[in-house]
Parts: C-alpha cells; structure tokens; sequence
C-alpha cells in the first residue's frame, strides 16, 4: 500500500499558504502596521491550509508538503518581537487535530539557503534557526515523527568525504527536536543515493531516496537491491520516496509537468511487499496526482487501495 502526496500549492487555486511580506515592505510600517501586516498573512495562511486540507481529504490525498513560507519571515530580525506561537495556539491545535482525524501526514523541505554542511558559521547559524522553525510549527501541531523535515547533504567544497563528515558533525549540534524529524535526500548532481544511505545509517536517520535524482546520479548500482537498506533507516516510521519524470532527454534533470505512468507503475510494483508514501514533485502539483490515478486505474492498477 502507498500513499501519494504533492507539495505546497493546488494548481487550479491561487489560496494556498504560502502568502508571504517582504521586509522591504514591513520597514515601510509603523510597529503596530507591521505586527497587523504580520498576522494578516499567517491568518491567510491558515485560512487557506484547512482549504487545502478539505480539498485533499475529499480528493484522498494524505500525503502533503507545506510551504516553507508558512509563518512570515518566522527567522528573520524584523520579527523577532513577534510571538506568533502563542498569538496562533488555537490554529496550530485546530490544523494538528484535523491531520490526526484525518491521518493527514504534513512534511517540509527547508530552503535551498539551509546547508547543514557549511563551512561559514554564519549559514550554519541562519541553517539552524530555519530547521528549528519548521521544527516548531510541527511540534506546536501535536505532529508524530512521520512529520519530517527533508533536507540535502549541501555543498561538496572541493572534498566529498570532508563534506560528508562535516555535516555528520553539525548534525550534532541541532536540537533534539530538529534531530528526531530531519531526513536527508539524494541530490541529482553532488551526493549520490550511496553517499546519503551511509551518512544516514552513520548518523541514525532516515534517508528519503529520491528516484529521479538516482536516475540522474548514480554509478550503476540497481537501486532495487538497496531498497531494504534505506527502508531500514526509517525504523518504525513510514518510509517516504520523491519521484518525479524527466522533462526530456535533453533536460534530464528538469521535472516534467507530470508524472511517466509506465515508469512509475513499473517502479511501484517491484516495491509491492512495501508500505510507505510517495511525494510526487512534479510541475503540475495534484493535477498530476490526480492525473496519475487515472492512468493507473485504466490500467488495473491500484496501489494506493482506492
């Protein structure tokens, strides 16, 4: 059994919660100005999360990616006097009541910025501060372990296995509450599906194995052999995959608007003895989910059990 999911916005809706402010624009308001900007956007946001919670509840989506933006530049100096936190505690409890109800599992992927193995300790600050963030709003949901916070191993800097240790290392200094949700992905130009299963089982923690990012990274290695080895990272958690489909041969790398059935069906069904979530990370976000669906159940395929 598998579940789908899609990441941070429904295509045909422009209320998703990712509204966000600049500080351009916060800077131009009075202190009062700013705080009511501020709470504007964060109330829309939610407004527009328990949307988006009914639509995919209604469409059996229980796999779901929020936007990093969720809270207003939640880990910048200009909002340092706000507590959002406690200002939203009947939000965040009423989002985390209805996942539970509805066994909705929410997950984020920090920014791009975020680099666990920097080697300038003023990122490695700013990577620290925004882990911790997404951390917070998912403890402040009441979420269980399965809420994870999927990162990549960061930059090479010119030497792979320093990289590597470097980022076992700041590992070390993350809070707990960031350490027991943070998982790490493959990348498609750098850290190789091997490279990231040894860091995780050397530091004990999930890897997400991204497919595509395999497909375009790898040295041959039958990534099916592996499968058992990164399903073990999880533990008792639910293992969690991206796929995602070239956008064409000549831009390999790019994701496709949606998602190559056939391949995807052939992949599903050689993990048939498996239970665990699949993020699809295409262009097209649930129109390619949906989508999906379709072209499996005309083919008599139904691994999601609907």
């Amino acid at each position: 059994m598998i579940r789908l999911g899609y990441a941070c916005i429904r295509l045909d809706s422009p209320n998703n919660p990712n509204k966000k402010t600049t500080v351009a624009q916060l800077q131009k308001l009075s202190p009062e100005a700013r705080l009511k900007k501020l709470r504007q956007v964060l109330q829309t946001n939610f407004f527009n999360l328990m949307d988006i919670f009914a639509y995919n509840v209604e469409n059996r989506i229980f796999l779901y990616r929020l936007p990093s933006e969720f809270v207003p530049l939640a880990t910048h100096r200009i909002t340092e006097d706000w507590d959002w936190a406690k200002e939203f505690t009947w939000d965040f409890d009423k989002a985390g009541a209805y996942m539970k109800k509805h066994r909705i599992r929410l997950t984020s992927h920090p920014g791009h910025y975020s680099i666990l193995n920097t080697d300038n300790p003023n990122v490695l600050k700013s990577t620290i501060a925004d882990f911790s963030y997404h951390a917070r709003v998912f403890d402040l949901m009441g979420l269980d372990d399965n809420s994870v916070l999927v990162t990549h191993v960061g930059g090479v800097y010119n030497d792979k296995e320093a990289s590597l240790q470097r980022f076992a290392e700041h590992f070390e200094l993350l809070p707990e509450n960031v350490k027991r949700r943070l998982v790490v992905e493959n990348d498609d130009t750098s850290f190789s599906m091997i490279d990231v299963l040894t860091l995780c089982e050397q530091i004990g923690i999930p890897m997400v194995l991204d497919v595509h990012h395999h497909d375009c990274l790898n040295n041959g290695e039958d990534l099916y052999e592996y499968i058992p080895r990164i399903l073990d990272t999880w533990g008792t958690r639910t293992p969690k995959f991206h796929f995602s489909s070239p956008k064409c041969e000549s831009d390999f790398r790019s994701h496709a608007d949606h998602i190559d059935p056939e391949r995807f069906m052939e992949w599903v069904s050689r993990l048939s003895d498996y239970s665990f979530d699949v993020m699809l990370e295409c262009k097209n976000k649930d129109d390619a989910l949906l989508t999906l669906r379709r072209e499996m159940k005309k083919a008599g395929f139904s691994p999601e059990g609907l």
